[in-house]
Order: C-alpha cells, then sequence, then structure tokens
C-alpha cells in the first residue's frame, strides 16, 4: 500500500480517516469516522485518551486493508492559530536599476526567511504583491527602481502544539508528508478554480473551532481562526433555557434557525414532545433569538477580520459554510445579512459517497486535494518548501 497516501483530520469532535490514491485525480479507496477523544479547541489536551481513540477507530480499517499507508496529509486548527500580513524589503543600487529575475528571488528568499519567536513557527506562506518604490507591480521584472519589496500573508501557529500533533501521528508509523491549514484543506474541497480567482470565502465551522479564508485570483488573503464552534450553539441553549446537554443539542438541529419570513415566533413547544417528568414548553422565539445571537457575533468576527485587511476585495461568487456546524437549518440567512452576499452551505465537491458529500467531510477531502495541486503544482503558494525541511528546522 506504499503508493497510497492517508488523510486524517482529527477534529475536536470527530476524526476522520480517507484512504485513496492521487494519480493526476483523487481515487478513493476506504474511509472510517469516529468520535474523538482529549481534543479541546482544536489541540490535544490528553495524549492518552487520543491515542486510545485512534488506535480503537483506526483498527477496523487497517485489519480490513492488512496495513495503511505510511504517507498522509495532517490537518492543523486550533485557537493559537493567527496569520500575519508581512513586507520585506530589497534595496536596489545603482541609479534607476533595472529589475532582474535574480532580484525578485533574492526578495522572496528574504521573506521566507523572516524570524518568528522560538515558540511560534509558520504553516504556510502566500504571496500578495509586490511593489516599486511604493507602486504595486505584477511582475516587476524589467522595471526600474530603487527598492524592492514583497508583500506575503502567512499563517502561524504554536511550535509545540504543532509538534504534538505530529508526533501523535508518528505513534501510529504515519509519515507526514503534507500539514495542511484546516480551513485552507476545506477551501480546496469546497470550490471551484473560477471561484477562488473571482473571490470567495470559506467558513468551516466545526465542533470547537472555526476557520476562514478568503481567495481573490486564486490566492488567499485573509485566514484564520475563531476559537467557537457547534458546541457553543448548544451550550448557549442549554444556559440561556436551562436545560440539558443532550435537550439543547436536540433542540438546535430541530428547531435551527427562522426563515426570514416566519410569524410564528410567540408558539410553544414540548423541549423532548414526550411531556414526561422534565420535559418542559420553551417558546419558539427563545430558542431562535439565542441561536441567531451566535450565529451573528461568530460572523460579524470574521467580517471585521476581512475588513482589518484594508483589501477591498469583492466576494463575487460569495460565502460558503462549511464543517459540521454549517447544517444548522438556515445558518446561511445569517450569514447573508452580515457578509451582504451570497451564502451557501456546501460540502466536498465532486465525492461519489452520498454520505461524504457531508460539510462534515470537506477538510478530510480537501487534504487529498491539497495533495494532488502540489502534485501538479497548480496551488499558489510561493516559496513551498516540502515538509521535511520544515521539519528539520522545527525540531533541530
Amino acid at each position: 500500500m506504499t503508493n497510497y497516501l492517508g488523510a486524517l483530520d482529527i477534529g475536536s469532535g470527530n476524526t476522520t480517516f480517507l484512504l485513496a490514491k492521487i494519480d493526476h485525480t483523487i481515487h478513493l479507496v476506504d474511509y472510517v469516522d469516529f468520535p474523538s477523544q482529549g481534543m479541546r479547541k482544536g489541540t490535544i489536551e490528553d495524549s492518552k485518551a487520543l491515542t486510545r481513540a485512534l488506535k480503537d477507530g483506526l483498527s477496523p480499517l487497517s485489519k480490513k486493508h492488512a496495513t495503511l499507508p505510511v504517507a498522509i496529509c495532517l490537518s492543523q486548527t486550533g485557537s493559537h492559530i493567527r496569520s500575519i500580513h508581512y513586507a520585506t524589503n530589497l534595496p536596489l543600487t545603482g541609479f534607476n536599476h533595472v529589475i532582474e529575475k535574480q532580484n525578485v528571488i533574492a526578495v522572496n528568499r528574504l521573506a521566507m526567511e523572516k524570524k518568528l519567536p522560538e515558540c511560534q513557527l509558520f504553516l504556510h506562506h502566500f504571496k500578495q504583491y509586490y511593489t516599486v518604490d511604493n507602486s504595486v507591480i505584477d511582475n516587476p521584472c524589467g522595471h526600474s527602481g530603487n527598492q524592492l519589496s514583497v508583500h506575503y500573508c502567512g499563517l502561524l501557529g504554536d511550535t509545540q502544539a504543532i509538534k504534538d500533533h505530529i508526533y501523535m501521528s508518528n505513534q501510529f508509523g504515519f509519515h507526514v508528508k503534507e500539514l495542511v491549514f484546516s480551513g485552507l484543506a476545506s477551501a480546496l474541497a469546497t470550490t471551484t478554480t473560477i471561484e477562488r480567482e473571482h473571490g470567495v470565502c470559506v467558513i468551516d465551522i466545526g465542533s470547537e473551532i472555526t476557520e476562514f479564508i478568503a481567495f481573490k485570483h486564486q490566492c488567499p488573503f485573509a485566514l484564520g481562526t475563531v476559537p467557537v464552534g457547534g458546541k457553543n450553539f448548544t451550550h448557549d441553549l442549554c444556559s440561556g433555557l436551562r436545560m440539558h446537554l443532550n435537550d439543547g443539542e436536540h433542540l438546535k438541529i430541530k428547531q435551527g434557525i427562522p426563515q426570514i419570513e416566519m410569524d410564528n415566533q410567540e408558539e410553544d413547544f414540548w423541549m423532548v414532545g414526550n411531556q414526561t417528568i422534565g420535559d418542559k414548553k420553551v417558546k419558539t422565539k427563545n430558542v431562535h433569538v439565542v441561536l441567531q445571537a451566535r450565529a451573528q457575533e461568530l460572523f460579524d468576527y470574521i467580517q471585521k477580520s476581512l475588513k482589518s485587511t484594508h483589501r477591498k476585495e469583492a466576494l463575487l461568487t460569495g460565502c460558503i459554510l462549511t464543517g459540521g456546524g454549517a447544517l444548522l437549518k438556515n445558518i446561511e440567512k445569517i450569514a447573508t445579512q452580515v457578509f451582504q452576499c451570497d451564502c451557501y452551505v456546501r460540502g466536498p465537491l465532486t465525492v461519489p459517497d452520498e454520505k461524504l458529500q457531508s460539510p462534515s467531510y470537506a477538510t478530510c477531502f480537501g487534504l487529498l486535494h491539497y495533495a494532488l495541486q502540489q502534485q501538479v503544482g497548480s496551488l499558489k503558494q510561493s516559496s513551498h518548501l516540502p515538509l521535511w525541511k520544515r521539519l528539520s528546522s522545527w525540531f533541530s
């Protein structure tokens, strides 16, 4: 099975493993998903519990296929992950220096060597644009000036949290071929090349964490995480309406967010429905107010993060909601109000199995899309270093 590739997405709520063969396209062989243990907000809190969960969850698949592939793509998330925008300058000598290819290579090399504190490291670098003497230039070669600058959007995270994530995968004999931001993986699985060209934002609402990433001209210009997920919606219901966690989850799934035109907000209904001891009447309006407030707060934060980049990029193709939290009924209605564009709930594209078309599987399928795009070199992640080179510096 050495010519096969695995995709491992260890989420706070569920873990998914896909077995596939990448040969200019993705050939899915098998998959397994099971509840996660020992995870909180995308980071490992109890390594022993997570080890047991992975061992039990992967066991049926390993027995079925005799052995699992050594090479895997691993997703990475967590509230410790954040993005930064930075510029690197290269002074040009001589009067009206004409910029050559080696100058462009040199300024990009300097940008990739940007130093971070020892407790942080880069996951991804995305080139944004060049400037020559503060004027934006698409291709600086052939232009003259005194200073060449390159502007990057970098995604960084906590060194120890990322090391722990990789170490956990190594415990099962896996070799992490690619380490990918979960939000980037979800975007690659749920959007088309045309959408990423014209402008699209993908929001992956997980169990305890939400990732977002916005594209324009195939390149991410804003990305990050929010420590809020589907469980927060449930906890808000339990706290506001004084009910048990299981009842809150049931109510969230059943009721969801109302259509804008609903006018029966004052009606009552039974919380559980069997009118037994512990069941009680709940106002529809109260449920909807709680869920709408949490969704509004989440999307408002992401909207502010997009605006803080000072990039006036129009999301011409809209906003895609994915992840298990996006299954909340009518959540796209609130997103449409906040982002002022068309918003859709979507799972991975071009998946033959109907069950795997659920938004819950977006990240794991996106890992395979990432591996495929690295293979054909179509992903615009400039100066991408092979993972083994990045790891050699991280673990030195």
